[in-house]
């Protein structure tokens, strides 16, 4: 059972049904008790929303108040709905949340170590999920690593991301590894790929990086950023189980925030969906 703490508030904005053929996002957000609802990526998820639905578990009428649209300096507008936050959100909560209010993103900014490449609640929801691992430092956000290749997360990994990049005033260097030469033409179409996806979007530039570890190269160089934007792994949950990856070995080394995208739209087999459900955080 879910209790409203306040009202709908709704500023000028499309209908969360996508109502007269607009896109758009239903999107909960996760955050611990006494984070500042103004924290940054907070801003991430209500850039996400703009348009569509934010959804958020709080303590107090108080928490709920300042996520109004209308308390907030975020140019966008969305609708809001708060929930009661229970003792303990659990998977099973979250994922009662998540059918009931038809959720296409949970942004998780618990502060918590996500396992094997974080997304878990992707697996059974169904719904893209963002996860935030801190980082050691952690005051502002003006640049970002995006690294990039082809694969079935790489739409939602350059929304997130121009979202983390609008709602922050920062900067993204997209990032492709690549282990020799003659991969011109396919780095060039990937970048092309992206540009386009950010669809207008300009405060990025593009880096082909040549190197042996992709997972290496994008953890010596995070250092020099504020926050790591990666996709979820490709390869099968019972691979990513048995033979780790490169999201894993970045979320583990890198020092600044990592914030990693596991795309719902991706076809998971019913094995998958069990080691997900299986290895999702108990909390």
């Amino acid at each position: 059972m879910h209790s409203r703490i306040t009202g709908d508030s709704a500023v000028g904005c499309a209908s969360p049904s996508g109502d007269g053929g607009t896109s758009v996002e239903r999107v909960l957000c996760l955050f611990d008790p006494g984070e500042q609802a103004t924290c940054r990526f907070v801003r991430t998820a209500v850039m996400l929303a703009n348009g569509g639905r934010l959804v958020v578990p709080v303590e107090n009428a108080s928490v709920a108040q300042s996520l109004k649209p209308e308390a907030t300096d975020a140019p966008v507008s969305y609708e809001t709905r708060f929930l009661e936050r229970p003792p303990r959100i659990t998977n099973a909560w979250v994922k009662d949340v998540v059918d009931r209010f038809d959720i296409t993103i949970i942004f998780d900014i618990r502060d918590r170590k996500s396992v094997l490449g974080g997304g878990e609640l992707a697996f059974a929801s169904r719904s893209t999920h963002v996860t935030v691992t801190p980082g050691t430092e952690d005051d502002s956000i003006s640049s970002c690593l995006v690294p990039v290749t082809r694969g079935p997360h790489l739409d939602a990994t350059l929304d997130v991301a121009r979202a983390v990049a609008e709602s922050n005033d920062a900067w993204l260097d997209l990032f492709h590894v690549v282990q020799g030469d003659g991969r011109e033409r396919e780095t060039d179409a990937l970048f092309q790929y992206c540009t386009e996806r950010l669809d207008g979007f300009e405060d990025f530039d593009t880096w082909r990086y040549e190197g042996s570890s992709p997972a290496e190269a994008i953890v010596d160089q995070s250092s020099y950023y504020d926050t790591t934007i990666v996709a979820a792994p490709r390869k099968g949950r019972l691979r990513e189980f048995v033979d780790g990856s490169t999201t894993e070995i970045v979320q583990s080394l890198c020092d600044n925030t990592v914030v990693t995208v596991r795309s719902g739209d991706v076809d998971f087999s019913r094995l998958d969906r069990w080691l997900g459900e299986f290895l999702a955080p108990k909390r």
